[in-house]
């Protein structure tokens, strides 16, 4: 009797056992998966509020939409330097949605005009004793953006600097290349950050 009671309960736990491990098993899927989900719902409303908290020009009044981007001033002897400084500031225009860039004065609500006012170069390392190996750019700007029908400054800067470094290579023939590489980056980087300076109202 001791004998089949002992044989009947140890068949029991030989079958409970795996149910058990089965149930352990389903608990912990069960756990990485909603901790996937709150990472994945963690992540989305990060990436949310950095969109939400970037500068969408709130001050602005919503009735400027139209923006003509004008020629820019070059006072430095590189050329097409403002023409890179125009592209780069009607780029970050059109990425913004706020507001749709026009092709003349007449068709816009507010109008970009600006000035490139100093150009510099200087070596940051040499290779040997008196060929630069890396050089830094620095762009100094003047821009004022206005509204066209009241001539109302939205916002103005005579004191926008931009710097870029960059590598230069041991071809000297390369060099020209190289160089309008780093101004085409120089220029929209600094509209970059003079267009978030503009829509934060900085």
């Amino acid at each position: 009797m001791f004998g089949k009671s002992f044989t009947c309960r140890k068949s029991w736990l030989t079958l409970s056992l795996p149910r058990k491990e089965s149930f352990m098993m389903n608990k912990k899927i069960r756990q990485s998966w909603m901790r996937a989900v709150f990472i994945y719902f963690f992540c989305a409303m990060i990436i949310a509020c950095g969109y939400g908290f970037a500068p969408q020009g709130e001050y602005i009044d919503k009735r400027i939409q139209k923006i003509y981007v004008g020629q820019f001033d070059n006072k430095t002897a590189q050329a097409e330097l403002e023409n890179y400084v125009r592209t780069a500031f009607i780029d970050q225009f059109v990425q913004s949605h706020r507001f749709k860039v026009v092709e003349s004065v007449e068709l816009a609500d507010a109008t970009i005009k600006g000035g490139i006012l100093n150009l510099t170069l200087a070596p940051l390392s040499y290779r040997g004793n008196t060929i630069a190996a890396e050089e830094r750019a620095t762009i100094t700007m003047e821009l004022t953006f206005r509204e066209k029908e009241s001539g109302k400054d939205i916002w103005q800067s005579r004191g926008i600097v931009g710097t870029v470094d960059y590598t230069v290579d041991n071809n000297i023939n390369l060099l020209p290349a190289t160089r309008r590489t780093a101004f085409i980056k120089l220029a929209n980087d600094t509209a970059e950050k003079t267009f978030n300076q503009m829509m934060s109202g900085f």
